[in-house]
């Protein structure tokens, strides 16, 4: 009985973390993201998304290093092409 219960939130865990990958590689943000208990989220305001959606190429590939949506659209959002480095 112990070893099923642990097997069990084994894979709980190895489901909750593969998760944030399964939208990896996608290019557009959802202007109506859900927490995980599937509930609407403010999390990205809509001019955070437009303005991400509108970022330039060098922008984009200032920010592909990104290791989160979160983050990859904050940096699309407010970098701009004058504070490149």
């Amino acid at each position: 009985m112990i070893r099923t219960a642990a097997a069990l939130a084994a894979a709980a865990i190895l489901a909750a973390s593969a998760a944030p990958l399964a939208g990896c590689g996608t290019s557009s943000v959802d202007p109506t993201p859900q927490k995980l208990d599937g509930t609407p989220s403010g999390e990205f305001e809509p001019q955070d998304i437009d303005a991400a959606d509108g970022a330039s190429d060098a922008v984009k590939a200032y920010c592909a290093g990104a290791v989160s949506e979160a983050q990859r659209v904050g940096c699309e959002s407010h970098v701009t092409d004058d504070q490149l480095p």
